[in-house]
């Protein structure tokens, strides 16, 4: 899957036996890559990496940040220097994806893990171009038989982890192709409204 490219990269460090989804677009905003690694294959499958810019979604959870740290100081080990240091083929950095969405809402956000904060972040991934579906159309698949059944057409409905992925990976390309619509402040970025 790697190429010459430079590749767009998302990462959301969680918990759990595989704490790190990855994601990663294209130039064109197509989804190369959306998987779930634990830190050890991560690590490995970034190196296979020549050009890429790669966002790290970091939470304010206290649980988390302590792994966060430590695989902060792996990426830097693995080549992965800050954006700040122009001219190298691996920059990294650093956001918050609900910041990101939030700035991209401009209205309150919904639950993350729930159904309608799911489909509200697809809904603002979508209408910034990502090739994620439409989750409108999920709403075309419904119908009461269905529902009484419980029977919900979700399966290309994305998990909140994929989703701040995503946004992430959003932000790497906006680096690139829309310095203009980034807000910087030392390694950490976010969007701006336009």
């Amino acid at each position: 899957m790697p190429s010459d490219s430079t590749i767009f990269a998302g990462l959301d460090v969680s918990s759990g036996r595989k704490p790190v989804t990855f994601a990663a677009l294209d130039d064109d905003l197509k989804i190369e890559r959306l998987e779930k690694w634990d830190v050890a294959t991560a690590l490995a499958s970034l190196a296979e990496y020549e050009n890429i810019w790669l966002a790290v979604s970091l939470s304010a959870l206290r649980n988390r940040q302590e792994l966060q740290t430590e695989f902060k100081k792996e990426i830097r080990r693995a080549g992965f220097r800050s954006f700040a240091e122009r001219g190298n083929a691996r920059q990294w950095l650093e956001t918050n994806a609900q910041d990101c969405f939030r700035v991209f809402t401009g209205q309150k956000l919904l639950p993350r893990r729930a159904l309608e904060g799911r489909l509200q972040r697809s809904a603002i991934l979508y209408e910034q171009g990502l090739s994620v579906a439409d989750p409108i159309d999920i709403f075309e698949e419904i119908t009461r038989y269905k529902l009484i059944q419980g029977v919900l057409p979700l399966e290309n409905l994305l998990s909140a982890n994929e989703l701040d992925a995503l946004v992430a990976a959003y932000l790497a390309w906006m680096m690139v192709n829309r310095p203009r619509q980034t807000l910087v402040q030392g390694e950490f970025v976010l969007p701006v409204k336009e």
